[in-house]
């Protein structure tokens, strides 16, 4: 099933219409994170910047402070991630969620092949790390990488801070699943899915989605590995429509790694996410772990083929009343030799 802007907004109009809920969900948000941090440090230094970066951030970033911090990316990621593209949905299409990808069912078959094709993706995401830091960098390039990657570890840390097993759960709520959900339905459900109907080539989407989703995280030394995760769960979406099994793989990839952080904590050790990307593999497990990814996605082929979803493909009619714009229409069964057309 292929669904379309029927409200006559032309693809100029919906981007424009999603980038303007995408700033105001940023600037929102960013007043609105700011809520649990209230008694805890001095927010007229934040917003005044009155003190240095560095002594707000070392404040902020303190272990006592995990929880707020939790909610404040809970918060933040809420405005920028989910709240503009249901918005955006909501005003340029007739079915929001449908047009989403939410109003879909999974079995059991497909969320196994989703699961196993992320740990699957373990090791070539890994090598790519490598990969990506054997580029020929300047040694002040190299350091500058290097160093935003240590703060984003080390924001990471207090976040994920676990002293117990209640902790463990409320962090796999609210770093692995919550921002799984608001995430895939911005990246896939808004970008890509606009910009494939635009298009018409879902592979250019895609791309151009993951490059957005790889370089919004911020690591320059992890783009090539978050690229590759964001393409194979681009392609998914791509296939099936459904925003579920997104969320499926989206959150076992988080789920690994809070659980990894979790139980090095059992051992007294102090949790490093800089661990997790630390795994050597040599080229050749790379290679193995893309053929399995690739086997995998032809057994996901089969188990999908039931709602093969293909929003790169349309069907415009002329508009005798519009000489601007064409009809666009949601298309049901969209390849089927008599589909059926609701205007």
């Amino acid at each position: 099933m292929a669904h379309y802007a029927s409200k006559r907004f032309n693809y100029w109009g919906q981007t424009g219409i999603l980038l303007a809920l995408c700033l105001a969900g940023l600037i929102v948000g960013g007043f609105a994170s700011l809520i649990p941090l209230i008694g805890k440090v001095d927010i007229a230094h934040i917003l005044h910047g009155t003190a240095g970066s560095t002594d707000v951030m070392d404040n902020i970033l303190k272990p006592e402070n995990a929880n707020a911090l939790r909610w404040m990316q809970f918060i933040s990621t809420l405005f920028m991630f989910f709240f503009p593209p249901f918005f955006y949905a909501w005003i340029c299409h007739k079915k929001t969620l449908t047009n989403l990808g939410f109003i879909h069912t999974v079995d059991s078959k497909q969320i196994a092949l989703v699961i196993l094709i992320m740990l699957a993706c373990t090791p070539l995401v890994a090598v790519l790390q490598q990969l990506t830091e054997m580029m020929p960098f300047s040694k002040a390039t190299f350091a500058q990488f290097k160093a935003a990657e240590d703060e984003y570890n080390k924001q990471v840390a207090v976040i994920a801070r676990m002293n117990n097993f209640t902790d463990y759960l409320v962090s796999v709520i609210m770093i692995a699943f919550l921002p799984a959900v608001f995430e895939e339905t911005f990246f896939r459900g808004g970008v890509q899915n606009l910009l494939s109907r635009w298009l018409k080539t879902p592979i250019v989407a895609i791309i151009i989605t993951s490059v957005i989703f790889s370089a919004v995280h911020g690591s320059y030394l992890g783009f090539l590995s978050r690229f590759a995760l964001s393409f194979i769960l681009g392609w998914m979406y791509y296939r099936t429509g459904n925003i579920w099994l997104n969320v499926v793989g989206h959150f076992t990839n988080n789920f690994l790694g809070v659980t990894s952080l979790y139980i090095t904590s059992l051992s007294g050790t102090k949790a490093d996410p800089s661990k997790l990307t630390d795994q050597n593999f040599p080229l050749w497990v790379g290679l193995i772990s893309l053929a399995a990814v690739c086997a995998l996605f032809m057994a996901f082929e089969k188990a999908s083929k039931k709602d093969i979803y293909k929003p790169g493909e349309e069907v415009l009619l002329s508009d005798d009343t519009d000489t601007y714009n064409h009809v666009l229409i949601n298309v049901e069964n969209i390849g089927n030799d008599n589909p059926t057309y609701t205007q």
